[in-house]
């Protein structure tokens, strides 16, 4: 009976799946695909244009697949590619249309779930209702940011590449988003420590 192969690490799964392991493209897909998924659905309210591009992106690497070259890690450039893709069509289409900060509009992107903020956290629903309004109300950028960094736990730099712009940019953004939720939870402390984590 076939067992299922274990890849040491990102470096090895990616070589095995350049050189044609299904085996490797599967794992790869099963890993990814519902992460790549809730990301372009909080980019984008129209959630079968986001299937579409997601199943587009695993047939766009499989046949490309001998062509592509090194990762810094699968994650990352995938979601890089979701986004890349969905850029384009917010060029050619009125779907994702942007706020003035050149990103999908406040009322499509991002909104974050409030368990990236509250892990192994215990509030009372009113607070995480009040925190979750707060990360909605954030410009789409910070939002973006913010949601890449505490959600998806990409790094600064990684956060950089998928946005397509600098590290510094990436700080003044997280900065900015952690200075406005704290300055409407000081009032309340449990939020105000569940922000200052992230400090």
């Amino acid at each position: 009976m076939p067992t299922s192969r274990i890849f040491d690490d990102d470096s090895g799964l990616w070589n095995a799946f350049q050189q044609g392991d299904i085996e490797a493209f599967e794992h790869i897909y099963r890993t990814h695909s519902s992460l790549l998924l809730a990301y372009g659905k909080r980019l984008c309210s129209d959630h079968d244009l986001i299937n579409d591009v997601v199943q587009d992106v695993f047939l766009e690497i499989w046949t490309r697949r001998s062509t592509l070259r090194d990762l810094h890690t699968i994650k990352y450039y995938l979601f890089r590619i979701v986004r890349n893709k969905l850029s384009k069509i917010r060029m050619n289409a009125p779907l994702l249309a942007t706020d003035g900060e050149d990103v999908i509009a406040d009322d499509q992107l991002l909104s974050p779930s409030i368990e990236f903020l509250i892990t192994q956290q215990e509030t009372n629903n009113d607070q995480s209702a009040r925190l979750q309004k707060a990360i909605v109300k954030l410009p789409s950028r910070q939002r973006e940011a913010i949601t890449l960094a505490f959600y998806h736990d990409f790094s600064n730099d990684e956060i950089a590449g998928i946005m397509g712009i600098n590290h510094q940019s990436v700080i003044n953004h997280l900065n900015r988003a952690i200075i406005c939720l704290r300055d409407l939870f000081t009032s309340h402390p449990t939020a105000l420590i569940l922000i200052g984590l992230f400090l």
